[in-house]
């Protein structure tokens, strides 16, 4: 059953929305004000968020932006209630790209909400999912580098607590990871993933980054060493592929290898 979070402040709205989406089978939430839903978004993960762009506390346009912004919930596709298409053109340029009128009508509210809803799990069923691990430069840069890449759904971890909750929270098709992760042996990672269902045919590829700066030769050696070692371990538990030290170039002809078909 599909979930859809409504913020709206006229209790009326709400109330007729609620029953007729409840009525054609969604499951559903409100918020009266773009602070609250964007509280409910992060804690329902909700399928479809409809705001009224002049919601109280944190208004609509405010509540997309966070939405848009936020790891947990930037994929959830949005709507917007406007009044005879106002501010329809700041909302286009963050990215929302559908409006209802107010006042508003069941019909046109139901009409939409199941295009919307189809259209995005089209969409997202052919996008391949990756899961990245590593440091915050790091996930920027590729982050900079999906923009461009619409097959891709990308979601970005730190540290190894969240990289575990992310793997198993999005099931990720591709495991993009640090051997020198914070927190974890990379191998130890790998082997608690594969023991987890919904990953048994997920893909891990793994690099590495580093810091080290000394100039003495042999510690940079034991530092490679060490590196080695991490990787060998890491294909032992089930690696696909080793990248070597991380490189924009070489990340995005890696993962392209084993990105689903697409269809735009």
């Amino acid at each position: 059953m599909n979930k859809i979070l409504m913020v709206e402040q006229e209790a009326a709205t709400v109330q007729k929305s609620l029953e007729r989406l409840s009525q054609a089978g969604f499951e559903m939430f409100s918020a009266s004000d773009g602070h609250q839903g964007f509280q409910i978004a992060k804690d329902k993960s909700p399928d479809l968020i409809i705001t009224n762009a002049m919601v109280p506390v944190m208004n609509g346009y405010e509540l997309c932006k966070a939405i848009l912004m936020d790891q947990d919930t930037k994929s959830i596709p949005l709507i917007v209630m406007t009044e005879k298409h106002r501010m329809e053109d700041s909302f286009m340029y963050i990215g929302v790209k559908d409006f209802l009128d107010k006042p508003l009508s069941m019909d046109a509210l139901e009409s939409i909400v199941r295009n919307k809803l189809n259209f995005s799990q089209s969409m997202n069923l052919q996008k391949t999912k990756i899961l990245i691990n590593g440091r915050p430069e790091i996930n920027t840069c590729c982050q900079q580098l999906l923009k461009v890449e619409p097959q891709w759904l990308g979601y970005y971890s730190t540290d190894s607590d969240s990289f575990l909750q992310y793997a198993i929270k999005y099931a990720p098709d591709v495991i993009f990871m640090d051997l020198l992760i914070p927190g974890a042996p990379a191998d130890d990672m790998i082997k608690k993933l594969k023991l987890v269902p919904e990953l048994k045919n997920t893909i891990f590829l793994t690099y590495y980054t580093s810091t080290y700066i000394s100039e003495d030769k042999f510690a940079l050696q034991a530092h490679m060493i060490e590196v080695q070692y991490m990787k060998n371990l890491a294909q032992e538990a089930g690696a696909k592929e080793y990248l070597g030290a991380f490189s924009p170039v070489t990340f995005l002809n890696l993962i392209n290898i084993y990105r689903k078909d697409f269809k735009c």
